[in-house]
């Protein structure tokens, strides 16, 4: 179940679990987005992103920055790309950049985005080869970060699905680095990653990755009859 709130009501929130710290108003921010980096970058369900048709192609155009894509320097991991051809979706074949720095010698070389085309993304830019030859809509699925945190009415999922992990998190960061306390900078660890001794304890990363894992369609084995 998620919690309802917003980046001011979780300063608040951490600033009253400290003991009433509301002197620490700048270490409490800098503490949540610490938290909310180290996280951003581990797959959760409410950071996968799925961008059906997010942009197209067009002909001649190698390469697809921010102005193209808004959505591209947010980009974590790339699971799949896919092109709509002729309403048939292709996948590409990811490649380093490198890869087709080498194998594109002739920019002339343009054609549609099928099962033979390759992608790599360096330097926040996609780019194609074979060069796309007109507009083909690009589908892009992996994982994102989100819209960062500025003003305290703002929220997002670290807010509320993941308000508990961000939020012990940023304690934990606290306890370490400002408060100096390492007892209570053990039992965030707990809260976080469960104890180790107990398996009935889980942790809140443990939690949402649970629930991660739930929300996909998990392989089963089904009885085969002769």
């Amino acid at each position: 179940m998620s919690v309802s709130t917003t980046y001011g009501a979780m300063q608040t929130t951490i600033a009253y679990e400290l003991g009433g710290r509301s002197d620490l108003t700048t270490q409490i921010q800098n503490a949540i987005q610490t938290a909310i980096a180290k996280w951003e970058r581990t797959r959760f369900y409410f950071n996968e992103l799925n961008d059906t048709n997010g942009f197209s192609t067009t002909a001649g155009k190698e390469f697809y920055s921010a102005a193209d894509y808004a959505l591209i320097g947010t980009i974590v991991h790339i699971d799949k790309i896919h092109a709509l051809v002729s309403n048939n979706r292709y996948t590409l074949e990811p490649r380093t950049w490198q890869y087709i720095e080498d194998y594109a010698v002739n920019p002339s070389v343009q054609a549609p985005p099928t099962g033979i085309s390759d992608y790599s993304y360096y330097a926040e830019t996609l780019r194609f080869y074979p060069i796309p030859d007109g507009v083909y809509p690009i589908t892009i699925s992996g994982t994102k970060r989100l819209t960062a945190l500025a003003s305290s009415g703002d929220s997002n999922a670290w807010t509320q699905d993941a308000e508990a992990l961000i939020r012990c998190e940023a304690k934990l960061d606290l306890y370490l680095n400002v408060l100096k306390d390492d007892e209570q900078a053990a039992a965030m660890k707990v809260q976080i990653y469960g104890d180790p001794s107990d398996p009935h304890t889980v942790g809140y990363l443990s939690a949402i990755q649970g629930e991660t894992f739930k929300r996909q369609a998990v392989p089963k084995v089904r009885a085969t009859y002769f």
